[in-house]
């Protein structure tokens, strides 16, 4: 896991659409020469839904959803080129009154091709359907976990880095591609494209690095008057 020091820590926050919060957390150990430790958790809440009965102008209440999903994994360097790890977690849902969880496995490998060039895929939220019950009720409802497959390809040059990468999603492909400049030790400024998705497709970021601290920030304009998800990352390095 190239970068990883004795510990790695980031924390994540991101809001959009107005009522859409999502709060991340990620932390990486060594634990020999050839293999790290790492785990993460990521709460995300929507708030004001609307719940109505009969198709009416004003809502019968208002509603909140909100889920946990929390994994813990392992990592080893296979070769001196080649990283593969695996993770395993929890995703926990709650909807209005509905209520379930679901486990799931994470896969990835990456390998450093060249000195510029850096190979990655990646296999995300593995398991089976997520069922949402209610207490006191008979039933359940099934959501199929949002199992996602990722291929890309990184290359630096210099003080500059692009990137492409093939994401499946909802039998949905998607490729997004990036770049990254590294203007002064302190700042790095990166823009990106995404294709195949409903209302969005540009981004922007900068990042600001000072010792063991980086803070990065993303924006990403959606459209349809949907607004802009502003993203902002803490990472510390001990």
């Amino acid at each position: 896991m190239t970068g990883v020091k004795d510990i790695n820590a980031s924390f994540g926050h991101n809001t959009y659409w107005g009522n859409v919060r999502l709060e991340t957390g990620y932390a990486s150990t060594r634990l020999g020469r050839r293999s790290y430790l790492h785990g993460s958790i990521r709460f995300a809440k929507i708030d004001q839904l609307e719940f109505r009965t009969a198709p009416t102008a004003q809502p019968t209440t208002f509603f909140d959803a909100h889920d946990v999903s929390f994994k813990s994994g392992i990592a080893w360097d296979l070769t001196d080129r080649i990283t593969a790890g695996v993770a395993a977690g929890w995703f926990i849902e709650k909807i209005e009154a509905w209520r379930g969880s679901a486990f799931n496995v994470d896969l990835g490998a990456q390998m450093q091709a060249t000195p510029q060039l850096r190979l990655g895929a990646s296999a995300t939220n593995l398991g089976g359907d997520l069922n949402l019950t209610v207490t006191g009720r008979t039933g359940a409802r099934p959501i199929s976990l949002p199992t996602t497959y990722r291929a890309g390809a990184a290359y630096q040059y210099d003080r500059y880095l692009g990137a492409v990468d093939l994401v499946v999603l909802d039998d949905e492909l998607h490729v997004q591609v990036g770049a990254e400049a590294k203007l002064h030790d302190v700042i790095t400024v990166r823009a990106g494209y995404m294709s195949n998705y409903d209302t969005r497709n540009v981004t922007a970021g900068l990042s600001l690095r000072h010792r063991n601290l980086t803070i990065d920030y993303a924006v990403v304009p959606f459209t349809d008057n949907l607004g802009t998800a502003h993203m902002f990352n803490f990472t510390f390095e001990l």
